[in-house]
């Protein structure tokens, strides 16, 4: 006798709450297809990034004569930094790229979830990269049977600090960035509904995380020599942190307003509204030297203690 029962329905990866996309960024209701994206994700977060292959042109690439051909080849399916399987494959690293000991490539596997579409799904992401908040750089790359690369997309993941993901490490409860609703609040960029004239965030995540590693190296490559070197995971002064990223935005902003004015008018009335690049240029310049400054008096102070300071552990501080 047959049974009868409730079929189960299958899981969408894209509509689990885990599911983590990286935000396109649109300009007059346009996609901005070549450009760099991130995927915002929260410190301890059991996070599997979504993300569209795409062709060098931006368009997002069919998988399916990848996924046969993978299915017909004897790859071992091998995970590390030295080799890759075939089909896609996910690789991340702290994104200043100076300390690689503590700091290693990274290799995550990679399901096919729509290969029409070219829509993957990474599993979840290690405690190497989610205990610890910082910016990471993010590829994915597509294999040959050979193992060869075919082409490869290049993303960011940005990890927000956040108390769930808490150890009782100095990096735990002292390090990594602001987060990004941090970023923006300091430069009241919250919200579309509070940006009148925009009706849209001014900056989005790929900005912030190139403004957070701008002051960090700055850091490392302004002498004297200080080591160990910093990253967006160790860098431990945050109000001038928080400076060196306001100063990057505003310049960033100040290049956006320079390429785009274009004084009109029509019908008697003139629109200038892109003419900005002074104002914003101006307040760049502002923090940024006093970001330089606190670098410059920090890192005498540092100096100076280092050389006639007492003679301890190279374990027992930040630097040495």
């Amino acid at each position: 006798m047959p049974l009868e029962a409730t079929p189960i329905t299958p899981v969408n990866p894209e509509t689990q709450v885990n599911s983590v996309a990286a935000k396109q960024t649109y300009v007059a209701g346009c996609p901005v297809i070549q450009k760099l994206q991130a995927h915002e994700v929260k410190q301890g977060q059991d996070a599997r990034l979504l993300w569209t292959i795409k062709d060098p042109d931006g368009n997002p690439f069919d998988l399916t004569e990848i996924q046969e051909s993978c299915g017909l080849s004897e790859a071992d399916g091998t995970h590390d930094a030295l080799t890759a399987s075939c089909g896609v494959n996910l690789r991340l690293r702290e994104l200043s790229g100076v300390d690689p000991s503590t700091n290693p490539v990274v290799t995550v596997p990679v399901e096919v979830v729509d290969a029409e579409a070219g829509l993957v799904r990474a599993e979840a992401l290690p405690d190497s990269i989610m205990r610890e908040p910082g910016v990471f750089m993010t590829e994915w790359g597509v294999m040959s049977p050979e193992q060869k690369l075919l082409f490869s997309n290049t993303s960011l993941t940005f990890v927000n600090r956040g108390l769930f993901g808490q150890n009782d490490t100095l990096n735990g409860y002292d390090c990594g960035p602001p987060t990004i609703q941090e970023i923006r609040v300091s430069i009241r960029d919250n919200d579309p509904a509070d940006n009148l004239l925009l009706d849209d965030l001014e900056f989005d995540a790929t900005e912030i995380a190139q403004a957070v590693i701008r002051p960090i190296q700055f850091w490392n490559e302004i002498p004297p020599p200080i080591r160990p070197l910093m990253t967006t995971k160790t860098f431990p002064f945050k109000e001038m942190w928080l400076l060196g990223i306001q100063s990057v935005l505003f310049d960033i902003a100040a290049s956006h307003y320079r390429r785009a004015a274009l004084p009109y008018s029509a019908g008697g009335v003139s629109v200038d509204d892109k003419n900005k690049e002074k104002e914003y240029l101006q307040i760049s310049r502002l923090l940024r030297a006093q970001f330089e400054d606190m670098v410059k008096a920090k890192k005498i102070e540092i100096n100076t203690r280092l050389m006639v300071g007492m003679l301890g552990s190279g374990y027992g501080g930040r630097f040495w």
